[in-house]
């Protein structure tokens, strides 16, 4: 049986088209993590092409499950950086998935009472909606925001707009 890690492995460096179709990802997505310094600058043939090699390769796989696993760019290149140093960056992960883990919580409980005012407005809309005329757009808007004290807000989960939480690396 053949583990991924093995799979890349036994290839030969690949063009970053090739490179990026086995990996799932864009080759712009590839350029970007050599940017950021995520991968290594990769050798160049002499045709003066990118050639990414199996380690390489294995760099983007690590970097694509730490993101699945909901580390930021930066917070993967500071667990790289301790690996490259020689330390073990299992206890600050496993400190930083905990913490995420709060996060997640935190924002299921704000899901929850969300869903909870929405229900409500729902139940609400027929009687609202009868002062349809008075408004200027729509009674069911405009008059549920005296349901609760607080505005409802709906969280936000876009990837870009989470907080960033740097991982010390002292």
């Amino acid at each position: 049986m053949t583990t991924a890690k093995n799979e890349f492995q036994s290839t030969q460096p690949m063009l970053a088209g090739a490179a990026a179709k086995k990996l799932g990802i864009g080759i712009q997505t590839l350029h970007f993590y050599e940017q950021q310094g995520l991968i290594p600058h990769p050798p160049r043939s002499r045709s003066d092409y990118r050639l990414y090699t199996p380690a390489i390769m294995e760099r983007v796989r690590f970097v694509r499950k730490a993101q699945a696993l909901g580390f930021s760019l930066e917070e993967i290149k500071e667990i790289l950086g301790l690996a490259q140093k020689g330390t073990s960056p299992c206890g600050r992960v496993q400190a930083a998935l905990a913490e995420k883990l709060l996060e997640v919580d935190r924002r299921l409980k704000e899901l929850a009472e969300f869903r909870s005012e929405l229900a409500a407005l729902i139940e609400q809309s027929v009687e609202l909606s009868k002062h349809d005329v008075s408004a200027q757009v729509c009674s069911i808007v405009e008059e549920s925001m005296s349901l609760t004290a607080n505005p409802v807000s709906m969280p936000t989960f876009s990837p870009n707009k989470r907080k960033r939480r740097k991982i010390s690396v002292n």
